[in-house]
């Protein structure tokens, strides 16, 4: 279970937040969001679209990471389990040692039984209000890919083509094998 624990708070204030030992925590429109930390098909899920997407935006210009927040405005530092940004962005990023602060292309986020529909709805309503692409909701458990745009939501079956300019295919039965 997921929960806010904290009134309306800022950017700063929430980097000197220090957190709960097992718990992930994430700053949403100023409230801080505690989840528990994902469980083995939720990381191997995780592990295998990162790979994948990697693999697949190689020679793009982009990266594929995990496990890390992202800055947007002063009140708003999610943490997607997977996100595609430039690799120029990302090498920023890792020379200033600073959170990234642009919108990556693709944003991936792995659901379990802890993310509360509210609570899904309001960070793909934030991802795409910072011009961010796409959206990819996985449901483990039932094995599906949802794809969300601004101008559109819909289920991937067996492919999912990644967002122009990026080229490449994925197949969504890969996302969900024990180990690629």
């Amino acid at each position: 279970m997921s929960a806010a624990i904290s009134p309306p708070i800022t950017v700063e204030q929430y980097q000197r937040f220090e957190g709960y030992p097992g718990l992930k925590d994430e700053l949403i429109n100023g409230q801080i969001v505690l989840s528990p930390q994902p469980k083995p098909l939720h990381q191997q899920i995780t592990k295998n679209i990162g790979r994948l997407l990697d693999a697949a935006v190689q020679g793009q210009g982009y990266t594929a990471q995990q496990n890390s927040n992202i800055r947007f405005g002063n009140a708003n530092m999610p943490s997607p389990d997977v996100f595609v940004i430039t690799k120029n962005e990302w090498n920023l990023a890792c020379e200033s040692d600073e959170y990234i602060s642009s919108a990556p292309f693709l944003v991936v986020e792995v659901l379990s039984r802890a993310n509360r529909k509210k609570r899904v709805e309001e960070k793909v309503k934030l991802y795409l209000s910072q011009n961010v692409k796409e959206v990819w909701l996985i449901r483990p458990k039932r094995k599906t890919l949802e794809v969300i745009r601004q101008d559109r939501r819909a289920f991937a079956r067996d492919r999912i083509a990644l967002p122009a300019p990026l080229e490449g295919l994925l197949e969504v039965a890969s996302f969900f094998t024990p180990e690629i």
